[in-house]
């Protein structure tokens, strides 16, 4: 059996699931609730073999996939999801999962090409951030909009315009935006840094560390639990991260498939 999950049922799977091995359902399931959808795929005996969900409003489908049990058949989920949200045919949703668990699915999702390795980063060294930069500094509104161009050229597509109610940090170069940077999260539960992206013209100058280590101070004043995601290739911005105090704590993939 397949339907959507109830409210009290997602809070039961909010007390038992572990939020640094399933990073990004987690967050399905707290801080973008309200823009969530969950789908359960169930025994014939009413066991929950694992869930499927989708986050409404990103420029494409964002779904994340929390499996339970070994039995738990991903597709069949998918496709009624499809079939009552209106994605059209042809369309492509990605999610990311952790390592073990892409294990229990990677036979069963038709995808469209090899998934990409990516970290979960923690911030773990806070002696290892430099000194404040006074370069960087927090952004008020008056700079929004010139934020939201820098996302978009950046093709930076997990960014969501009501994140502009987090703290965003930048570095500005006669009034104009050069090097930027904010949180997916920012609580007392947890903090996810994103949106980080530096003006091609001013990369290679150190904007992009001094931006990182002013969100990554910022959050641990908030929390202990900072964290980030960065694509497994990406060696430099991995080596950036760990001169910050960051440590890789999750090995993860980034899967794309066909809907």
């Amino acid at each position: 059996m397949i339907r959507r999950l109830f409210p009290e049922e997602l809070e039961i799977i909010l007390a038992s699931i572990n939020r640094e091995r399933h990073f990004l359902y987690y967050s399905y399931l707290t801080f973008r609730k309200k823009h969530t959808v969950h789908y359960g795929h169930f025994s014939e005996h009413g066991e929950l073999l694992g869930v499927a969900a989708y986050l409404k409003g990103l420029p494409f489908n964002a779904f994340s996939v929390y499996p339970v049990q070994k039995s738990f058949r991903p597709q069949p989920v998918l496709a009624l999801m499809k079939q009552e949200l209106g994605i059209p045919d042809g369309a492509v949703g990605s999610f990311i999962v952790s390592k073990d668990r892409w294990a229990l699915l990677s036979l069963k999702m038709d995808v469209t090409k090899p998934p990409k390795g990516i970290w979960l980063m923690k911030h773990q060294h806070p002696g290892d951030l430099p000194s404040q930069d006074e370069a960087v500094f927090r952004l008020g509104p008056s700079y929004f909009e010139q934020i939201e161009s820098i996302m978009t050229e950046l093709d930076t597509m997990a960014f969501a315009r009501e994140e502009l109610q987090n703290p965003f940090y930048g570095v500005v170069h006669d009034q104009e935006l050069i090097a930027v940077g904010g949180y997916h999260i920012y609580s007392e539960d947890y903090v996810e840094l994103g949106n980080i992206g530096t003006e091609p013209a001013w990369r290679r100058q150190g904007y992009g560390k001094k931006v990182s280590a002013a969100l990554t101070r910022e959050g641990r004043a908030v929390t202990s639990d900072v964290y980030l995601n960065v694509l497994e290739d990406n060696l430099n911005a991995v080596r950036l991260y760990r001169s910050l105090g960051y440590e890789a704590i999750c090995e993860q993939y980034l899967v794309e498939f066909a809907l």
